[in-house]
């Protein structure tokens, strides 16, 4: 008897903390605009009469504060510190910037070229004893996601090799500290309940309670403990959300479980906002784990309405034979002609209510495909980009090597003359800044198509430029594309495209010219082109 009413408890309160979150969940934009707001108090203070030393701690402060909020201003402030650290002389910060730096890529789900940067660091052996514990948090982290994406693993394989990196890592922690107990917990089997539990009463309502909830809750799933497993992955929703992080991984995994997926209003918010924290964060890895858990949503929902249209077919059968038997008694006795108009009058209303929940929910279907298209064509998009970028970038490596080669064998071979002449030409530069141009003019039209018609009605008719091609901007166009995402300075514009300043500022002066509106207001119509 007492073992029914504890579970009935128990899903009470889970039913509760799922309602909690849905309120959570709504109130996800207030959040955001808190944090942001925060950091926006915290960047007043910044004064520029400060020490390399004060300026550092600062950037150090607002790299945490966006590390699982915005992945590129993290990285900014990595840089930033790393900058300091280096012009300072400082080696130990110097290595702290780059884990950072790692942090962010991982988070981002960059593995290669985390990967590569881990591999530059060197051995954990070569690092500082003071850092060895941030640099194993960071190869774990890195193992540890890297693990999950291999669709192919096979589960012995895979606690196997956690095993092993456990093994590798665990001495360099402080065992005293909450997160030696969350990656044990994450990459073994141990059962450490207690003491996570007692981490979260330590720290309640923050990102690190999250991540400890999401550890006990990895403990309670290998235990088989659905319902405790349901519980804090919940808990843990509820905290990354009030605390805007956006690389957060509960959300993502409580749409996986059936009493999200069974319901599909909330599966649906919750998925919404998966994608739009994958897309603010820019975040690839957990991009391909949202997709596949709204194919599991869709694939549930779908399931539902059949079952739904199955039901709704049963009763228009029941209410074909209940209007049959109204017939019939109301041919049998007049007595009961009222009783019968009533029910008659009350089974249309339940027929229209049911009509009413079909188009419902045809509606709710189509929004998530829709949804779902959406991210398919940005997930494309972003891998079309990122090919481009890098198939430019390996070109470029592999003419360079040839290059250096070329120049070698002329001088190995006494041809001094040649490889001067060699170095002098200017073609292979060409041809990269060609290429360069050209990957520009792509990517900033794909994501600003309308930008030329823009630009040319800030233009007298006659003045109005016309590309070479589509897929293509003029030099003025590029320099102003520049200007539009809020590249104002017109050496860095020149450092951007490989011009000199001079040249910059001529051609920006022809276009003011050429402007029907006042000079002075050029530049703000340019820059709030996209934000008006």
């Amino acid at each position: 008897m007492i073992a029914p009413t504890a579970a009935k408890i128990r899903q009470k309160n889970l039913d509760k903390l799922l309602m909690k979150l849905d309120t959570v969940v709504a109130h996800r934009e207030m959040y955001i605009k808190e944090k942001q707001q925060r950091i926006s108090e915290f960047k007043k203070l910044f004064n520029t009469n400060v020490t390399d030393n004060d300026r550092y701690s600062m950037y150090r402060h607002l790299y945490e504060e966006y590390q699982k909020f915005n992945s590129d201003s993290a990285m900014v402030y990595a840089k930033r510190c790393e900058e300091i650290a280096i012009r300072t002389n400082q080696k130990k910060l110097v290595i702290q910037a780059k884990i950072d730096k790692i942090m962010v890529l991982i988070f981002k789900g960059v593995y290669v070229d985390a990967h590569n940067e881990l591999k530059e660091l060197g051995p954990i052996e070569s690092i500082p004893d003071d850092l060895q514990s941030k640099y194993a948090i960071a190869a774990m982290e890195y193992n540890m996601r890297v693990q999950d994406q291999k669709a192919d693993r096979i589960l012995g394989d895979a606690k196997s090799y956690n095993d092993f990196q456990w093994n590798k890592y665990q001495h360099y922690l402080c065992p005293k500290s909450w997160f030696y107990n969350y990656y044990e917990s994450l990459m073994t089997d141990h059962d450490l309940e207690d003491k996570l539990l007692k981490g979260i009463d330590e720290v309640p309502h923050s990102i690190q309670a999250a991540m400890i909830e999401i550890a006990l809750a990895k403990t309670y799933k290998s235990q088989n403990r659905t319902e405790d497993y349901y519980y804090y992955l919940t808990l843990s929703a509820i905290n990354d959300v009030r605390r805007a992080n956006l690389d957060a991984q509960s959300l993502v995994s409580l749409l996986e479980t059936p009493i999200v997926r069974e319901n599909p209003e909330r599966a649906f918010a919750y998925a919404m906002v998966c994608s739009r924290n994958a897309m603010a964060y820019k975040d690839i890895g957990r991009s391909l784990e949202i997709v596949r858990a709204q194919t599991i949503i869709t694939k549930t929902f779908n399931d539902i309405l059949e079952r739904r249209a199955n039901y709704m077919f049963t009763g228009l059968i029941l209410l074909g034979i209940s209007l049959i038997i109204i017939i019939l008694e109301l041919v049998l006795t007049f007595k009961k002609k009222k009783f019968q108009k009533k029910l008659l009058l009350k089974l249309k209303d339940v027929n229209k209510k049911l009509n009413q929940t079909i188009s419902s929910e045809k509606e709710v279907r189509t929004q998530l495909k829709e949804k779902n298209e959406e991210l398919q064509n940005e997930l494309k998009y972003r891998n079309s980009n990122f090919i481009n970028v890098y198939l430019l970038v390996s070109k470029y490596i592999a003419d360079e090597k040839k290059y250096k080669k070329d120049i070698y064998n002329l001088l190995i071979a006494g041809k001094a003359n040649n490889a001067k002449r060699a170095l002098k030409s200017s073609t292979l530069n060409d041809e990269y800044l060609h290429s360069f141009y050209k990957q520009f003019d792509v990517a900033f039209l794909a994501l600003h198509p309308d930008f030329i018609e823009r630009f040319n009605k800030l233009l007298c008719p006659e003045k109005r430029i016309t590309p070479p091609s589509p897929d293509s901007l003029t030099i003025e166009l590029r320099i102003y594309a520049l200007v539009s995402l809020g590249i104002t300075n017109s050496i860095k514009i020149a450092d951007f495209l490989h011009y000199s300043p001079q040249t910059i500022y001529n051609y920006r002066l022809k276009i003011r010219h050429s402007s029907h509106i006042a000079e002075k207001d050029f530049p703000d119509a340019i820059a709030n082109m996209y934000y008006q």
